[in-house]
């Protein structure tokens, strides 16, 4: 009999968020893997009111893949006040700290009744032989703590990021309370297995709660294969005289996305090189969260495009890698925290372009791209190392060849995503043989 795996992820196919690919990678997987595989999730709807939906995250999802909807509302997703209670538009502070009485998240944790009824039912009527739990929110893990309760189910838990750790510096949240750091202990102790996108972020974990370190796994990222194409781009010769085009692809954040040290960084190459003074940087993506820019970021824009950076608007999934084949070289312009990689540095990885890095030498993300062959990174975020940096990369640029193209994809197609998830998911298979509850 086919296993069954209740896999639980906020957002999912095809909300546009943080996430998400993670999320659909880990449910082709496991069906890959042979399993039956149930999604929770929160409603299309909830994206859909925000502008954060890409219908073409829902080709990619295996047809055999249920899919289960659950109730939800926050105030952090729900801007027409129209709909709001006397209450809410009362109150809506202590509306919101009423709802987080569950489970202690703010904006997510009233959502655990919902889901762990959604899970019990699903048991029910398809037993479920492992719970799953990509994260965050951390509510996300509750389905798996109540399957592992009532049922014996086993129960993973996984960390896309951290709940009660600050992952730009591994010191802990100053505003995660202490009953979130209960409820954490509580989950890792019951949990079969615990993933991590990075080793910092389980390294910190580890330290934080030994007695479980034996069941803590780093299971990275990775890049997609859409309509079976990767990210690589094929070679083709840069002409002496045309310009280069950087290029960046990723949610540009206020106070993530690092604007002003790229922007220095940038200025500086421009007036030390006549090849980047020619050249060029496309910024493609979100712009935060919704899409929206706030004052500061449209300002940035504004004085950026007169130094050649350039926005120019989101990329749908299925198109990234056209847009890719469009650039001579990538930027990975990263937030800096020890414990940051972000899904961006496998795709880059997988494109066989040459790449900068414009963040701290030590995030998580140059543990990744430190063998690559055609990585340059800066050697701090100081704008003449930065401007060096760039001069380097055009170089690398124009000396590019077929063959050392072919090499740097060939180096990159270890990142694909279900090569990172497929050992991790046979073992569970494994797991799920030993429980008890099988």
């Amino acid at each position: 009999m086919r296993p069954h795996v209740l896999l639980t992820a906020w957002a999912f196919a095809p909300a546009r968020t943080s996430g998400v690919y993670r999320a659909i990678g880990l449910a082709s997987a496991f069906a890959e893997h042979g399993w039956d595989v149930t999604v929770l999730t929160a409603p299309r709807s909830v994206f859909a009111s925000e502008g954060m939906v890409d219908d073409s995250l829902s080709a990619q999802v295996a047809a055999s893949v249920r899919v289960v909807e659950v109730p939800f509302s926050s105030m952090a997703y729900s801007s027409d006040i129209t709909s709001w209670g006397w209450a809410r538009a009362r109150h809506p502070e202590l509306w919101g700290l009423a709802r987080a009485c569950r489970f202690p998240e703010p904006a997510f944790g009233d959502w655990r009744s919902a889901l762990e009824r959604a899970a019990v039912r699903v048991h029910r009527e398809h037993p479920v032989d492992l719970a799953f739990g990509t994260a965050n929110p951390s509510v996300d893990f509750m389905p798996g703590w109540e399957l592992k309760r009532r049922f014996g189910v086993p129960h993973v838990m996984d960390y896309r990021d951290a709940w009660t750790i600050d992952v730009f510096t591994g010191e802990s949240q100053t505003r995660v309370g202490a009953r979130a750091s209960r409820w954490e202990q509580r989950l890792i102790e019951a949990a079969d297995q615990v993933w991590f996108v990075n080793e910092p972020i389980r390294a910190w974990h580890r330290s934080k709660y030994p007695a479980a370190s034996p069941r803590m796994h780093v299971v990275p990222n990775g890049f997609d294969i859409i309509d079976g194409a990767s990210p690589a781009v094929p070679f083709r010769e840069v002409d002496g005289d045309r310009p280069l085009t950087f290029g960046y692809i990723g949610t540009i954040n206020t106070g993530q996305f690092p604007t002003e040290v790229l922007f220095e960084g940038w200025s500086r190459a421009r007036r030390i090189s006549d090849e980047i003074a020619r050249a060029r940087i496309v910024l493609r993506g979100h712009l935060g969260r919704t899409g929206v820019a706030d004052a500061a970021l449209e300002d940035y824009l504004r004085r950026a495009a007169a130094e050649g950076i350039h926005y120019e608007g989101p990329v749908a999934k299925a198109d990234v890698a056209a847009t890719y084949a469009g650039f001579d070289g990538l930027v990975l312009a990263l937030a800096s925290g020890p414990g940051v990689t972000s899904g961006k540095v496998f795709e880059f990885a997988g494109t066989g372009l040459p790449v900068i890095s414009v963040h701290d030498p030590d995030s998580a993300a140059t543990s990744i791209m430190e063998s690559s062959p055609v990585w340059t990174p800066s050697a701090s975020l100081d704008s003449d190392d930065i401007a060096q940096a760039f001069v380097a990369t055009a170089a690398t640029i124009r000396a590019q060849t077929a063959q050392t193209r072919a090499e740097a994809v060939r180096w990159g197609e270890r990142w694909e995503r279900m090569q990172q998830l497929s050992g991790p998911v046979a073992a569970l298979s494994e797991l799920v043989k030993r429980s008890p509850a099988r």
